[in-house]
């Protein structure tokens, strides 16, 4: 059987559910032109700290949604680097939600808004054509005019169409039951701990507090970003093990998870003729390998290079990579992968990464007055310690 669409979003988590709705946002008929093809049910498994920041809710708030679904605002971040803590306050600074409750919210939303969303549709093959592109899922074939790729950042897409695997990050985590008496929960206190950059990782280790089920839980991991090559990478399995200790935690009493985040560069492709790629498949933050609100961010622009090449009949997209680089949220990819090279740059030399930690308020201040749409924090946000 062939099924035939305007246009086919492979993957249907916030990058892919962003692009329909945005899409429907500026012309209802587009919910008749788009199939998402979704390769799980409802709500799946999704490794995910579940931080939305305030321009990844900002992009849901202008597509006239608010999460119905159990969050847990963070009102102050906590950034550590051995004794020294600095913190951000917020309301919220960012808000965690658990990622498979998330996207099925999302889903919902997007249902109610006549977008179809056909799910166990796991893509095997993809061709582009010169009249547009052809998708096998199962027993069925989908052809549409352009297709989207946001399936993620171990892209089945990317694969198909050897596009290059990218840059990855390592990524660890563990859930630990939660107390609402802790300060995680009573305070809205997430933690990111840089004290690993002694042990070599490039990234932190981290403790948000959430909610799965219902049911007060700690995401706790440790990130890798892996800008700058290294002979030898970390074992990030030991180096966590060790920051759980300092909590009192034995890692062997927990489920250990593990997954890649595709992080953003310079010179990342992101189009080519009749295809786009948004979210993870794109690349998102290098830096903190924050991927839900630039997920959100990437569907937008992508929405927006869709209607144009509908309008013109013309989708080989070859101004979406600087659409990309002008929207006022995924712009900040930019400063995030210079800043991660910087902050990241510094490990062959220990005291030079102490010096910036030492510097890290007033460098933060200057960064916020020069580049503020990369750095959007009012005076209460800023780095105080």
């Amino acid at each position: 059987m062939t099924t035939q669409a305007e246009v086919i979003i492979v993957g249907g988590g916030p990058a892919g559910l962003s692009t329909a709705l945005h899409l429907v946002q500026q012309d209802a008929a587009w919910a008749g032109r788009i199939l998402v093809l979704e390769k799980a049910r409802y709500p799946r498994p999704k490794l995910c700290g579940g931080g939305i920041t305030r321009p990844g809710l900002d992009v849901l708030a202008e597509l006239g949604l608010t999460p119905a679904l159990s969050t847990v605002p963070m009102q102050r971040v906590l950034l550590r680097y051995r004794q020294r803590t600095y913190f951000l306050e917020g309301d919220p600074v960012f808000t965690v939600v658990h990622r498979p409750e998330f996207d099925a919210w999302l889903a919902q939303e997007a249902r109610a808004r006549g977008i179809v969303i056909q799910q166990d549709a796991g893509v095997t093959q993809v061709q582009v054509h010169d009249a547009g592109v052809r998708v096998q899922a199962g027993a069925r074939t989908y052809q549409a005019r352009a297709l989207v790729a946001a399936d993620g950042s171990n892209s089945v897409v990317r694969r198909q169409l050897r596009w290059g695997a990218g840059h990855k990050a390592r990524l660890l985590e563990i859930f630990t039951p939660g107390n609402a008496a802790d300060e995680h929960f009573r305070l809205g206190h997430a933690l990111f701990d840089w004290t690993p950059l002694d042990g070599g990782v490039q990234g932190y280790y981290w403790t948000f507090p959430g909610l799965v089920a219902g049911q007060p839980m700690l995401n706790r991991g440790l990130f890798d970003a892996g800008v700058l090559p290294q002979k030898n990478r970390p074992s990030l399995k030991k180096l966590l093990a060790q920051c759980l200790a300092r909590d009192g935690l034995n890692l062997a009493d927990y489920q250990l998870k593990g997954h890649p985040i595709h992080w953003w560069t310079p010179d990342s492709q992101l189009a080519r003729n009749r295809v786009l790629l948004v979210g993870d498949a794109a690349g998102v933050d290098p830096f903190l390998g924050e991927g839900i609100a630039f997920a959100l961010g990437y569907g937008q622009v992508a929405a927006q290079a869709l209607v144009a090449a509908h309008r013109a009949q013309d989708y080989s997209f070859g101004d979406y990579t600087q659409r990309v680089r002008q929207h006022w949220l995924t712009q900040q990819l930019h400063a995030r992968y210079l800043g991660a090279r910087l902050a990241f740059g510094t490990l062959r030399w220990p005291l030079l990464t102490r010096a910036l930690w030492w510097a890290a308020p007033p460098l933060f201040r200057a960064l916020a007055a020069v580049r503020p749409q990369y750095f959007p924090l009012d005076k209460k946000e800023m780095l105080r310690g």
